[in-house]
């Protein structure tokens, strides 16, 4: 192919490789779509695929194993207790600290390096969680009642659908409901049931949270 020209897939191809980039090798996938590995990296970066676990892991111990044959057939492999020389030197000792190892100076500069990512990371997680956005981290940013996690408890487990960003619970025909808790003036939750698909055709509990917010007339958490 000319080099300088835009390589596109057919929606054939797209589907193909969606279907088996997961646990094909690059290699076989090229050959497959007569395109280079660079341009199936491109792709699959664009599409967002990546390699299953399940993949990676036999790939791993096929490479263990093969370099565990060539070591075997070519006198190679290293004797029973065998260390790299010099290694002891960078080896954690017992009853050694991090302080102990890189010295009191570079320890604290990683100590203050650390503190303020987590500082930064905090901030911007409880700005999502107060905004409605969905979190990136697990991260607890917003102190909840004790009330309200045993409230939240208890609901999941009669079957609930508990929304914590639009503040909702849903129930559905399964739903083991409680009337006196639903009639109960509620300061978290709101009590709804659920629509398999709402005018927008999507789930109520993937709607995002602004809009969420905004239809239950609810103002950001402080």
């Amino acid at each position: 192919m000319a080099k300088g020209i835009k390589i596109e897939l057919t929606e054939k191809q797209e589907k193909w490789l969606k279907t088996h980039f997961l646990h094909t090798k690059n290699a076989e996938i090229a050959e497959k779509l007569g395109i280079s590995e660079t341009a199936v990296h491109r792709f699959a970066r664009a599409l967002g695929l990546k390699k299953s676990r399940q993949y990676m892991v036999k790939c791993q111990r096929a490479t263990a194993d093969a370099a565990q044959r060539s070591h075997r057939r070519n006198g190679t492999y290293p004797p029973k207790g065998y260390k790299i020389p010099g290694s002891e030197k960078y080896q954690f000792k017992p009853g050694e600290t991090c302080r102990d190892r890189i010295g009191a100076k570079r320890e604290a500069e990683r100590i203050r390096k650390s503190a303020e990512t987590r500082k930064q990371t905090y901030k911007s997680e409880r700005a999502r969680a107060v905004w409605g956005f969905e979190q990136r981290t697990k991260m607890r940013v917003i102190r909840q009642p004790q009330a309200k996690i045993q409230l939240r408890y208890y609901l999941k487990k009669r079957g609930y659908i508990v929304d914590d960003v639009a503040r909702i619970v849903y129930y559905t025909e399964t739903t083991k409901r409680g009337k006196k808790i639903e009639a109960k003036r509620q300061p978290w939750y709101k009590f709804m049931p659920l629509d398999p698909v709402n005018d927008t055709g999507e789930n109520p509990e993937k709607v995002n949270g602004n809009n969420a917010a905004a239809e239950t007339g609810r103002k950001p958490r402080e």
